[in-house]
C-alpha cells in the first residue's frame, strides 16, 4: 500500500511575491566561478556577495528586508579578494565566517538588525591557506567547529582556541562541496576527480569511496539529514543534469538517478529534513524546483517548479524562521542580478487560525548539542528540538532582550603578531568592541559571540563556559585612569560639504585609445597641468600621449603623435615651474627629459632633450621639488635616492636606503622629503644635512604599496596604505615625532589598489582614490583633535584611473570653486569642479579663499638650493577686484512677511511699543498719588463692640 500514500507535502506551491516585497536595487558583485551558494541566512540575518572591485565585500541585511534599498548600503569589508563562500553559525545568528580567493578565513560578529555602518575587522582570522578557500561550513551539532576545503585540503578547526582539529588529505583533485551527517560523526565530499568520498575525521580515516558523476564538471554532495543516505548533482556522460541518491551502506549502488535536464549551470541542492524537500537551484536557471525525499521506492518524487528571476545564488532559511501561521513549510532566498527575492513554499490549507502540527514537526533548536572538547572526544549527539507552535515556544526576541542569556567567551590564541593587551580589573567585564572601532586580534584577547537569537529554551545555558581571570593574592591593579578633556562642542567643517561637478561633455577629452593599465603602483599613472596632460599607452616601446586641454573632443581613432622612449614607462611628472617640461622614468635605469612643443605633437617623438644616467637598477618614482627649478629627485631598485641638477645635468646627491620605497614626498618648504619603504617605516630625510634619516617611525603594516604627503604647514604627515587585514587605511603622523607612531587612522574599504593622496593647501583637504575605484573620497586636516574628519565623497559615473589636480591659480572663486581636477577614466578625460555651498555666492568667501602660495613660480635656482640656500614663495589673494569680500558685506534687513499687513504711518516697533507701555503706567501712578485708599475710608466697629 506503499505507493498510494498520500504525502501531506505534494501541493506544496511556492508563491513568488510581488516586487515591492523583493529586496531591490541591490548592486551585487561580479559573482566568479566558484563552489560557493553566494547567499547564506540565518534565523535573524542574511548575507551575499556585495559590490567592491575584487568581489572582496560581503553584503548583510535583516532577514524581513524588502523593498528598494539604499545604494550606498554598509557592508563588510572581508577579503581582498573575491568572497567564494560563507556560512552563518547554526548556534549563532550573528556570527558570519566568509572564505575567499585571498586563501584566509575569517569570522565576523554582525550587529544585531544587521549593519548601521562598514565593518572592516574580523573577530577572527585563521591562518592563510596554500591556495584559495573554496568552502566554509559549521558543525550542525557541535559549537565553534568551522570546516574549511582548499584546493585538494579539507581543515576542521575549533575556532574557539583556535586550533586545526583535523586535516583530511585524500582527495586526488579540488574539493568541490562537502555535508556533515546530522550527528556530526561523518562527512561527505565531492570532488573535480569525479570521487565522492565519506570520512570520519576523528578516527582520520576515510570510510567509503565511489564514482560519482560520469561528467568532470561541478558537482554538488548534500547529506539528507541524519539518515543514511546522500545525494549529489552533477552531470551524466551525455552532459545531463541529474540528482543521484545513494545509501553509504551500499555507495557501489544507486537508489536512484534522476535526469533533470540538459542545462549547464551547477545544480545547488538545498534539503530540509523536517520535510524531506530537496530543492534544486541551478546557476543561471530561472526555475526553481523541489524533489521529495522518500524512504522507499520511487524515492524522489518531483515537485512543483517555479519560475523565477535568473538565479545567481540560492540559500534555505532556518526551519524555526518560517512563518508557520501561513503554512509556510521553507523559504528559499534567491539572489538575482540586482535583487533577492524571497520564495515562500505554503501548503495549501482552508484555514490558516490554528497550528498545523502535521505540517510542524519538531526541529532542530539553536543550542549546541555539545562542545567541541566532546565532539572530539568521540561523542555524538543530535540538537534538542523543539516545536514550532507559537503557543508552546519559549523563544521570543522580546523575553530575550528582557532577560539576556549568559554570553561565553572564546580565548582567541595569536594567528597575527602579538599586540600588548591592556588588562582589566576581574571584577570588571570586557567590553565588546564597537562595529566602527579597529579591533585587532590580540594574542589574548576575549571574544564575545552573541547566541542564536531564535534559541532553545535551555538558551541560558551557554555550551562554553566562561573563561574567568584567575585570582591573585595581591590586591589587584588599579585600571589606568583616561584623562578627561573639557568637551569642546562639535566641530563643524566649512568644506564638510563639498560637491563635485563633472564639466559639461563639451570639455572632455574623449577617445583615448589602448591607455596602459600596467603601470606599476609607485606611479599615479596620470599628470596634467594647466595646459597639457600625459597619459600612458599601451604597446611596445614606452608611449606616452599629450593632450591639449585647449583641444577637447574626439581624438583620432589612429596616427596619434606620442612620446616614444624604447623601454617600459615606470613613472612621469610634469615640471611645476614650466607646462612643457615632462620628466620619464623608465624600466632601463634611464631618465628622460622632453620638451613638448607649443602647438603640440604633431609627430612622434623618440629623441628627448636630454637623459640622466646613474641608477643601476629601474626606476620607480621621480618628484620634481616644489620650489626649486631644475631639482629632480629619483628613487630605484638599487636601493638609492638620488637628487639631479637638470641644468648641468649632473648627479648631485646619493643616498643609500635600507629597503625598497614605496612612495617620497617633499616638504612645503623644500628642505625635507619623506619615504615609506617595505620595512614598514616612515622616514623623513633632510638631504642638505645628512644622507639618513632624521626621524623614524611605524608605517603600514601590508604589504601592497604605500602613498605619504605633507600637510598643515608641514605638521603633519598623512599616510596611505594597508593593515593587517588588507583594508585601505590614511594614518596621520606628527612631523616632530614620527615614533610615536599614528596620530589618529581611518580606515576605508578593502581593495587591492592603493589610495593616491592629492592634498589641497588652502582648504587643508586630501582627495584619496585609488585605480579602478568609482569614488573619492575626501579629509580635512586639522590641528584639533582627532586632526582628520572626513569629508563628503564625490560618487561619479562609472570607474576611473587616476586624479590629477590643477594649481590654484586655476580655479573659478566666482563659482565657489576651491579645487580643480582632470579625472582620467581610461578613455575620456573630464574636468571636475569641486565647490562647497554657500548662501551668498556673489561675494568673495574669504574665509574659504586665504592668500594662496605661488607654487607654479620658483623661488631659487638648482645652484642655490644645493648651496643650502631657502626662500619662502610669495603669496597672492584669490580676490577679483570686482567681488567685496563677504566678511566686509553689509547684513541683510528682515524681509518683511508674507502675509502680515504693515503700514508705515501707523508701525511701531517693539521698543516704541515697550516704551509707550512705560509712560501709561508712569501717568496713572502720577495721576493715584494723593488720593486716599479704599481701606482707610472704610469705617470700623467700636473696640468694646469685639467684647460681644
Amino acid at each position: 500500500m506503499w505507493k498510494f500514500k498520500v504525502s501531506k507535502f505534494k501541493n506544496t506551491t511556492p508563491h513568488l511575491p510581488k516586487k515591492e516585497f523583493w529586496i531591490s536595487d541591490l548592486t551585487i558583485a561580479n559573482l566568479m566561478q566558484s563552489c560557493g551558494n553566494h547567499i547564506k541566512a540565518s534565523c535573524t540575518l542574511m548575507a551575499f556577495n556585495g559590490p567592491s572591485a575584487g568581489g572582496g565585500s560581503v553584503s548583510v541585511l535583516p532577514l524581513d528586508s524588502a523593498g528598494r534599498q539604499a545604494k550606498t548600503m554598509p557592508l563588510v569589508q572581508a577579503h581582498a579578494d573575491f568572497v567564494s563562500d560563507m556560512d552563518f553559525s547554526p548556534f549563532n545568528d550573528n556570527l558570519l565566517a566568509t572564505g575567499s580567493f585571498d586563501c584566509t578565513v575569517k569570522l565576523w560578529d554582525i550587529p544585531d538588525g544587521g549593519l548601521t555602518e562598514s565593518i572592516h575587522d574580523p573577530v577572527l582570522c585563521l591562518p592563510a591557506e596554500g591556495r584559495r578557500i573554496e568552502n566554509v561550513l559549521w558543525h550542525p551539532s557541535a559549537d565553534n567547529i568551522l570546516t574549511v576545503s582548499s584546493g585538494t585540503h579539507v581543515k576542521i578547526w575549533d575556532v574557539s582556541q583556535p586550533r586545526e582539529l583535523y586535516a583530511l588529505d585524500d582527495h586526488e583533485d579540488q574539493v568541490l562541496s562537502m555535508s556533515w551527517k546530522g550527528d556530526g560523526s561523518l562527512l561527505v565530499t565531492s570532488a573535480k576527480d569525479r570521487k565522492i568520498r565519506i570520512f570520519d575525521p576523528r578516527a582520520g580515516s576515510k570510510t567509503e569511496e565511489v564514482e560519482g558523476h560520469a561528467n568532470a564538471r561541478d558537482s554538488r554532495v548534500v547529506w539528507l539529514g541524519d539518515s543514511m543516505n546522500i545525494a549529489s548533482t552533477g552531470f551524466s556522460s551525455n552532459r545531463d543534469r541529474q540528482v543521484i541518491l545513494r545509501d553509504i551502506r551500499k555507495m557501489s549502488e544507486h537508489l536512484h538517478v534522476s535526469d533533470i535536464d540538459n542545462a549547464t549551470g551547477t545544480l545547488m541542492p538545498l534539503f530540509d529534513p523536517d520535510t524531506n524537500m530537496l530543492f534544486l537551484a541551478g546557476k543561471g536557471d530561472r526555475n526553481l524546483k523541489f524533489v521529495e525525499v522518500q524512504d522507499k521506492a520511487p524515492y524522489l518524487t518531483e515537485g512543483t517548479a517555479d519560475t523565477v528571476e535568473q538565479i545567481k545564488g540560492a540559500a534555505m532559511i532556518p526551519k524555526r524562521a518560517v512563518d508557520v501561521m501561513i503554512g509556510e513549510v521553507s523559504r528559499i532566498l534567491i539572489l538575482s542580478q540586482s535583487a533577492v527575492v524571497p520564495v515562500p513554499y505554503i501548503v495549501p490549507r482552508k484555514s490558516y487560525t490554528e497550528f498545523h502540527a502535521d505540517l510542524f514537526p519538531d526541529t532542530n533548536g539553536g543550542q549546541a548539542a555539545m562542545t567541541a572538547e566532546e565532539w572530539c572526544a568521540g561523542e555524538n549527539k543530535l540538537v534538542e528540538k523543539i516545536s514550532l507552535d507559537p503557543s508552546k515556544r519559549k523563544d521570543k526576541v522580546a523575553k530575550k532582550e528582557t532577560v539576556p542569556p549568559p554570553k561565553p567567551e572564546l580565548v582567541v590564541k595569536p594567528v597575527e603578531p602579538v599586540v600588548t593587551e591592556v588588562k582589566q580589573p576581574p571584577a570588571e567585564p570586557v567590553p565588546e568592541p564597537k562595529p566602527d572601532e579597529p579591533k585587532v586580534v590580540k594574542s589574548e584577547m576575549k571574544i564575545e559571540l552573541k547566541r542564536s537569537s531564535v534559541s532553545t529554551p535551555e538558551a541560558s545555558k551557554p555550551a562554553v563556559q566562561p573563561e574567568k581571570p584567575p585570582a591573585k593574592p595581591s590586591a589587584p591593579a588599579q585600571p589606568r585612569k583616561a584623562s578627561v578633556k573639557p568637551f569642546k562642542g562639535v566641530r563643524l567643517s566649512k568644506f564638510r560639504y563639498l560637491k563635485g561637478t563633472p564639466a559639461h561633455k563639451s570639455q572632455h577629452i574623449e577617445n583615448i585609445r589602448n591607455s596602459s593599465t600596467t603601470v606599476p603602483g609607485e606611479s599615479d599613472a596620470f599628470h596634467a597641468n594647466k595646459e597639457v596632460c600625459a597619459v600612458p599607452l599601451r604597446g611596445a616601446g614606452g608611449l606616452i600621449a599629450i593632450c591639449e586641454l585647449n583641444k577637447p573632443g574626439r581624438l583620432p581613432d589612429a596616427g596619434l603623435p606620442v612620446l616614444q622612449h624604447g623601454n617600459t614607462v615606470m613613472d612621469f611628472m610634469f615640471d611645476p615651474f614650466n607646462n612643457r617640461k615632462l620628466a620619464v622614468a623608465t624600466i632601463d635605469a634611464k631618465i628622460c627629459i622632453w620638451t613638448i612643443p607649443v602647438e603640440g605633437l604633431t609627430e612622434t617623438l623618440t629623441e628627448p632633450t636630454q637623459c640622466l644616467y646613474g641608477h643601476r637598477e629601474k626606476i620607480y618614482f621621480i618628484r620634481y621639488h616644489p620650489l626649486a627649478e631644475n631639482v629632480l629627485v629619483s628613487g630605484s631598485y638599487d636601493m638609492t635616492i638620488r637628487l639631479w641638477n637638470l641644468e648641468t645635468n649632473q648627479e648631485m646627491m646619493c643616498i643609500d636606503v635600507p629597503e625598497h620605497m614605496f612612495c617620497l614626498a617633499w616638504s612645503g618648504d623644500g628642505k625635507k622629503f619623506a619615504t615609506v619603504s617595505s620595512d614598514k617605516t616612515v622616514r623623513i630625510y633632510e638631504p642638505r644635512v645628512t644622507t639618513l634619516p632624521i626621524q623614524e617611525g611605524p608605517g603600514p603594516a601590508g604589504h601592497r604599496g604605500a602613498r605619504v604627503c605633507w600637510a598643515c604647514q608641514d605638521k603633519y604627515l598623512a599616510v596611505s596604505g594597508f593593515n593587517t587585514q588588507n583594508t585601505r587605511i590614511v594614518s596621520l603622523y606628527d612631523t616632530s615625532d614620527l615614533a610615536a607612531g599614528p596620530l589618529n587612522i581611518v580606515d576605508y574599504e578593502t581593495t587591492p589598489s592603493i589610495l593616491v593622496m592629492n592634498y589641497d593647501e588652502g582648504s587643508s583637504t586630501i582627495f584619496l582614490t585609488g585605480r579602478g575605484d568609482s569614488v573619492v573620497h575626501a579629509l580635512e586636516v586639522s590641528e584639533d583633535e582627532p586632526h582628520l574628519f572626513q569629508l563628503s565623497d564625490y560618487r561619479p559615473e562609472g570607474r576611473h584611473q587616476a586624479l590629477a589636480f590643477l594649481p590654484k591659480s586655476e580655479i573659478n572663486v566666482r563659482e565657489v570653486e576651491f579645487a580643480k581636477a582632470l579625472r582620467f577614466t581610461g578613455a575620456t578625460v573630464e574636468p571636475v569642479s569641486f565647490t562647497v555651498p554657500r548662501v551668498k555666492p556673489q561675494f568673495f568667501q574669504d574665509d574659504l579663499f586665504p592668500d594662496t602660495r605661488v607654487t607654479w613660480e620658483p623661488c631659487l635656482t638648482a645652484e642655490e638650493w644645493f648651496r643650502g640656500e631657502d626662500r619662502v614663495p610669495r603669496t597672492i589673494s584669490l580676490r577679483p577686484p570686482d567681488m567685496e569680500p563677504l566678511s566686509k558685506s553689509k547684513p541683510e534687513a528682515p524681509k518683511p512677511k508674507k502675509f502680515e499687513s504693515y503700514n508705515a504711518t501707523t508701525y511701531k516697533t517693539d521698543e516704541q511699543k515697550k516704551e509707550e507701555l512705560l509712560t501709561a503706567m508712569g501717568s496713572k501712578l502720577e495721576d493715584k498719588q494723593g488720593v486716599p485708599l479704599p481701606q482707610d475710608l472704610a469705617e470700623g466697629v467700636e473696640d468694646d463692640e469685639w467684647d460681644d
